[in-house]
Order: C-alpha cells, then sequence, then structure tokens
C-alpha cells in the first residue's frame, strides 16, 4: 500500500523510510531503506541522508531531507536538498 501524504511506504506489512542521495549534477535519487546509500556511490553523491514526505499546510504534497548517510560518509543539506528535491519532484510550494 503506497500513500501519498504520509512519511512512510508501507509494503507487506513493514514500514520502510526512504533514503536519498544528491548527485553532483544536483539530481536527486530516492529510494528504499533496504538498500545502501553506497550503492549509489557511481553516482558521485555531494550529499545524502532520508527523506519524509507529506502535506503542506495547503494541501499539497510536499517533502524534508534530513540526516546523513554513515556508508558514504556524507551528511545532508537539509535546506538544499529539499529545495532540489522539491524542483524536481514538481511539488507545489515555494523553492
Amino acid at each position: 500500500m503506497n500513500t501519498i501524504g504520509t512519511e512512510l511506504i508501507k509494503t507487506n506489512n513493514m514500514y520502510l523510510k526512504q533514503k536519498y542521495i544528491i548527485t553532483s549534477n544536483k539530481v536527486i535519487i530516492v529510494f528504499p531503506e533496504l538498500l545502501q546509500h553506497s550503492e549509489f556511490k557511481h553516482f558521485n553523491p555531494t550529499s545524502a541522508g532520508f527523506i519524509s514526505f507529506g502535506v503542506n499546510k495547503e494541501g499539497n504534497p510536499s517533502c524534508s531531507c534530513y540526516g546523513e548517510s554513515i556508508s558514504l560518509g556524507l551528511v545532508s543539506n537539509p535546506e538544499e536538498d529539499t529545495k532540489i528535491a522539491k524542483k524536481q519532484l514538481n511539488m507545489l510550494d515555494e523553492y
């Protein structure tokens, strides 16, 4: 069961957080927590962490980036990464 507006995606009765990397070309790649950030090292990531999805006060889809990647030794840049994610995912709140 996948639903927009929740921070987690339910798969086979398990809730999974979503991870992400930002590439050197400023592109976000989102993937399930079952994968390691280091599996995406060939994309030359500049930051990495977790991303949560929800709905903003206007009722539009939104997201927020946070945290770090231990396997890559990279931290997130929450403000900049969230801005990149919202733009790439065509989210309607400001970016």
